[in-house]
């Protein structure tokens, strides 16, 4: 047991590093899926911006014929909100009602002139939503927001990857270790 206790010991500061590097890499690449899913938000909402700064208006912008269920469907949706948040125009629904964001989302992307958020309306719709606001005096909010399910699925599909080359690094180094403290002993004695 002692020698056990030894070799485990010998062994901790590897196990340490091979936690952190596995950590961080699924860390950063979780991170890199979360980040690259607001790409088309962010040019939708931007676009969206300047034509209302430039004379546009939120019906001349926002297609209602193809209106599609944002909890089924992957594709990008965009809207335009009033100064209270109600919307005015959009594209998608959320089972039959219009995406309707927290008071809280507005007001932060009032005071930062952007909000980039992961908002979940119903138990099993999660979505990834830009909002700016619209320097005019109509108070408009622009949004784009698209179901992150598919990014969520890769994420369960990165972790579990990552955790088993985890598990399976940390079980060899300490077999490795083992068989290095009994091949040390044995040629020793």
């Amino acid at each position: 047991m002692k020698q056990f206790i030894a070799i485990a010991m010998h062994w901790m500061p590897l196990a340490v590093a091979i936690v952190g590097v596995f950590s961080f890499m699924y860390l950063g690449l979780q991170q890199s899926y979360r980040i690259n899913l607001n790409d088309p938000q962010v040019e939708l909402v931007e676009n969206l911006q300047h034509a209302l700064l430039f004379g546009k208006q939120p019906q001349e912008l926002v297609m209602r014929t193809d209106r599609f269920d944002a909890s089924e469907s992957l594709s990008p949706f965009v809207a335009v909100y009033d100064e209270s948040g109600n919307p005015l125009e959009w594209s998608a629904t959320i089972h039959g009602e219009p995406p309707r964001p927290p008071e809280g989302v507005f007001q932060y992307a009032k005071q930062k002139g952007e909000h980039r958020v992961s908002w979940q309306p119903t138990a099993d719709t999660r979505i990834a939503l830009v909002i700016r606001p619209v320097a005019l005096e109509s108070g408009w909010f622009v949004a784009a927001g698209r179901n992150m399910r598919e990014v969520e699925e890769r994420e369960r599909i990165l972790g579990y990857v990552m955790g088993t080359g985890m598990f399976f690094t940390l079980f060899v180094t300490f077999v490795l270790e083992f068989a290095g403290d009994w091949v040390r002993r044995f040629s020793l004695g």
